[in-house]
């Protein structure tokens, strides 16, 4: 990806979101009402995982596809909430986050032993990570907190470190329902809105929201060796977005 000196760097996503993980971690990563300010319990917070995780392990039973239970790669980890709960499906589980902050926590409340293994990766791709490399790809709430030439790159990686017939399953929004809210998109990811909200709020953490149009990943996905095998609308972004689940798989050829 070519720098352009406007645009957000994914240094700025990263010191974001290590900000989040040293002041509010558990809400940054499930923003509920009435959890900010360290109010998550702990044991109720990973119970949302294993809750989230179930479901979607149902979603892909009802899919029809058969998926191998070696390897699953959990993208936007944070403090693991989701990657502890897929290491009851796979014999090995990978987190990958943007924050050594969250990561740190994700280690230390880590009850899976050495199923589950942390990654720190500030790049624009997934390099750490060979080609099909895993059986199971899933990311949720996370997508969407970062600029869209980056949601768009990471997309494809899943795609590379799928294994043939296996299966990403990620969300991201479409678009915002506000017409407003449409016309700022292209601002947000630049200098000068980087430069707004520090004005505005100083070196508190912002939770930006971000999105990529259906049919734009539709097309990425297909044109570059995946199958769209189901899309479902999603309830994940705040009310504010449109937004949706894909299940992706990849051809054995």
């Amino acid at each position: 990806m070519g720098y352009n000196p406007c645009l957000m760097d994914l240094k700025d996503v990263q010191a974001n979101w290590n900000r989040f993980g040293e002041t509010d971690p558990f809400w940054a990563v499930l923003a509920w009402p009435g959890m900010e300010e360290g109010r998550w319990d702990v044991d109720a917070f990973f119970a949302t995982g294993r809750e989230e995780i179930h479901q979607v392990m149902a979603y892909v039973a009802g899919l029809g596809v058969e998926i191998g239970r070696d390897a699953a790669l959990d993208f936007g980890c944070g403090v693991g909430r989701l990657t502890q709960a897929l290491a009851h499906y796979f014999d090995e589980v990978h987190g990958v986050d943007i924050s050594e902050a969250m990561l740190d926590l994700a280690r230390e409340l880590n009850q899976a032993g050495d199923r589950c293994h942390y990654h720190l990766n500030p790049r624009d791709d997934l390099s750490l990570f060979a080609d099909d490399a895993f059986d199971f790809v899933y990311s949720n709430i996370t997508l969407q907190h970062m600029p869209p030439r980056y949601a768009r790159g990471y997309m494809l990686e899943f795609l590379r470190v799928l294994k043939p017939g296996g299966l990403a399953v990620f969300q991201i929004p479409s678009r915002p329902r506000s017409a407003m809210q449409r016309l700022l998109q292209p601002i947000k990811p630049t200098a000068a809105w980087r430069w707004y909200q520090r004005l505005r709020y100083g070196d508190a953490p912002v939770m930006n929201m971000y999105g990529v149009p259906r049919q734009e990943v539709v097309r990425l996905v297909e044109e570059h060796g995946g199958r769209i095998i189901d899309v479902q609308p999603d309830d994940n972004a705040d009310a504010a977005w449109e937004s949706f689940r894909y299940a992706v798989t990849k051809s054995n050829d």
